[in-house]
């Protein structure tokens, strides 16, 4: 038996990363991911041009879920549509989330919608629990993933193997990650039917989605963070989950603390630290805007006295101020937080330095005492949102303690606009407060 060598290769090897002359000199075959469900690898069709380029000969395998089966069998279709796949099209069956009533669904549906026969990817352990040793596709070829041994242990069904899959962390010159290596039996491999036989004309690189930003994973290591399909929705493979530490792209925010990290991939941005400042902003942006007697959480504890209903406009008002920085947060998060982390002094007077510690890209830059309307507008329009101390009873001596939050101008008229977290009014300030601001605290993102 003569065999060649080869790798198999997906999103998580970066195009960016890979030096396509060296790895083409090493390598008689690359089997590339299409798809994940009904989702398109990002990078298919960058690693497809970059190794027929080359010379280098292509199979291809697709990751099939659970519904929607003629959906994936039409992305399949599509995504080979003028290409010429000489190693195959195999079916990736490898999660214990992969159903076998739908696997034994899928097979045919995708034969028949590609008109080829597929070959199958599996473990003898996967194909055992997966498919409880499922004997009807044993007449296809089979693509076996086994590490550390010299044979491969096969699933009961077959008694030879086409390509074996034998390292999931080996090196090659032209990549610094880990690589999937396969062998292949020559014979075998040279056997399967080519599917598309005309050689495609050059195709553009996939044009890659811009980013809001950066953010941190911050999960304590080894802890790795969760990815969903939908905010708080199902939970994506192990294997997409983030490492802690990792530095990653957000190319969306809900609104609802989640934040989307890929292609139908969202991560709580509870364990996410944002890097850098946003993307410059041509509309103008409010944010969330909360008051302080929601009924969600008027009654709950503000530090350790009173509670945010009675007490919390200023810890309200900055939480407002910090959602138009493009920081994701609510009153309770923001209260939790300075609760136990010395945010507050005398039980619930807020300690306003305490905002860079629990966001290290935003700063507080102080307290300006007296301001006249002109400074007030000129912050505002800086991108600076303010938290204000007005007088809540202007009808009698005494100075009656409230904060409210500046936003950017809902109108051309010139004047400063507020929420007011009593009543969850947004409304121009002097409109309410006639008296002059006694002061107001400002904040800006890092540069």
């Amino acid at each position: 038996m003569t065999h060649q060598f080869g790798i198999d290769i997906s999103k998580y090897q970066n195009p960016d990363l890979i030096d396509y002359d060296k790895i083409a000199e090493q390598v008689d075959f690359v089997i590339m991911r299409i798809g994940f469900g009904w989702t398109k690898d990002i990078y298919f069709e960058r690693h497809y041009l970059a190794f027929t380029e080359r010379g280098v000969r292509i199979g291809v395998y697709h990751f099939p879920l659970n519904t929607r089966l003629q959906e994936q069998a039409n992305l399949v279709k599509q995504a080979l549509d003028g290409k010429r796949i000489e190693v195959g099209l195999w079916v990736d069956v490898e999660a214990t989330y992969q159903s076998r009533s739908e696997i034994n669904a899928y097979i045919p549906i995708l034969e028949s919608t590609i008109g080829a026969e597929v070959g199958i990817y599996t473990s003898y352990s996967k194909w055992l629990e997966i498919m409880q040793n499922e004997t009807r596709w044993a007449s296809r070829r089979l693509w076996v993933a086994n590490y550390g041994v010299t044979v491969p242990r096969l699933p009961s069904p077959w008694k030879k193997w086409c390509v074996w899959q034998y390292s999931s962390t080996g090196r090659l010159n032209g990549y610094s990650g880990n690589l999937d290596l396969d062998w292949a039996d020559t014979e075998c491999l040279n056997s399967i039917p080519i599917i598309g036989e005309e050689t495609p004309e050059p195709e553009p690189p996939v044009e890659v989605e811009d980013k809001l930003f950066d953010a941190k994973v911050t999960t304590t290591p080894p802890n790795r963070l969760k990815t969903r399909f939908t905010p708080a929705g199902l939970e994506r493979p192990e294997a997409d989950w983030l490492q802690s530490g990792a530095i990653v792209p957000v190319y969306e925010t809900s609104g609802t603390g989640w934040w989307r990290v890929g292609h139908e991939a969202w991560a709580s941005s509870e364990w996410l630290q944002r890097l850098g400042l946003p993307l410059p902003i041509t509309e103008k942006y409010y944010g969330a805007l909360y008051w302080q007697r929601d009924p969600r959480w008027k009654d709950k504890p503000l530090g350790t006295s009173g509670t945010i209903g009675s007490y919390g406009c200023v810890m309200t008002a900055e939480t407002n101020a910090l959602n138009q920085l493009g920081i994701v947060t609510n009153p309770v998060v923001n209260n939790a937080w300075r609760t136990a982390n010395g945010g507050y002094h005398n039980g619930n007077l807020i300690v306003w330095e305490k905002v860079t510690e629990q966001h290290p890209n935003i700063i507080w830059e102080g307290k300006t005492w007296n301001p006249t309307d002109a400074q007030i507008k000129q912050k505002i329009a800086d991108g600076c949102p303010l938290v204000m101390l007005v007088d809540h009873n202007e009808g009698t001596p005494a100075l009656d303690e409230h904060w409210v939050n500046s936003i950017p101008s809902l109108t051309d008229d010139g004047a400063i606009w507020i929420h007011d977290p009593w009543d969850n009014s947004t409304i121009r300030l002097r409109d309410r407060y006639k008296k002059p601001i006694q002061q107001f605290s400002s904040y800006r993102r890092a540069l």
